[in-house]
């Protein structure tokens, strides 16, 4: 049976027997993923634990200075699920409807749950790959960031061909000649109506509950960070 982060820190020395309860109990009470109470509350040496998993499972750590993860894998996983389990997802290949996997950069490889938990959001088969806490958590906010960027990009230039007119934004129609009226001419007339959105009838508050929904659905921002946010502004109003 593969060992528990707990043993294998204890084995490499990084943790004593009488803190491994301790460190569960930190990360039960903080909801946070064992690697962190034992980096972050126990002062655990985060490159000598990435030393002894590699030694363990004979895994492949990354270089953090020279690791970017790729738009389509970051879509793959939402970011509040990353923040939470402490994973990125690095490359995604495959078919989409057989045999994909993940290449999974985790703080914490043997955390089984974590893979199972990205492997059912994503169908993927997960491929573990080894990163300091830290730069796990500086990879995810780097690179969520980016891929909002991207987002926002698309979003500002939408809408437009390769022609660089905007699609709808007018129509013209042509009339046909009708029969002649006493005073009015028989000459074929165009005039110009607006194209019609379904945007057009929606409300303010409702276009922004679609935006945020749009986004939160793509996993470039979080519902953690949309609720901060409104209490940031709620907060400030209320100053």
């Amino acid at each position: 049976m593969p060992k528990t982060l707990a043993q294998i820190a204890v084995d490499a020395g990084l943790l004593s027997r009488a803190d491994v309860g301790r460190a569960g109990q930190i990360a039960d009470e903080k909801r946070v993923p064992l690697v962190v109470a034992l980096v972050r509350e126990l002062g655990v040496d985060e490159v000598a634990l990435v030393g002894a998993f590699r030694r363990e499972l004979r895994l492949l750590s990354v270089d953090p200075r020279a690791v970017k993860p790729e738009s389509d894998a970051l879509r793959e996983v939402s970011r509040d699920l990353c923040k939470r389990l402490r994973v990125v997802p690095l490359r995604v290949s495959g078919p989409p409807e057989d045999d994909k996997e993940i290449w999974l950069a985790m703080a914490d490889p043997t955390d089984m749950g974590a893979i199972a938990e990205v492997e059912r959001v994503t169908g993927a088969v997960v491929d573990p790959a080894l990163l300091p806490l830290s730069a796990i958590d500086e990879l995810i906010d780097r690179g969520y960031k980016e891929l909002n960027t991207q987002v926002l990009k698309r979003q500002s230039g939408g809408g437009q061909g390769k022609s660089g007119k905007v699609f709808g934004a007018n129509v013209t129609v042509h009339t046909k000649p009708h029969a002649r009226i006493d005073g009015e001419d028989t000459q074929d007339h165009s005039r110009t109506v607006p194209f019609h959105q379904i945007a057009d009838e929606a409300d303010v508050a409702t276009r922004v509950a679609a935006l945020v929904k749009v986004l939160i659905d793509k996993g470039v921002i979080g519902e953690d960070d949309y609720e901060a946010a409104i209490r940031d502004l709620l907060r400030r109003r209320g100053e």
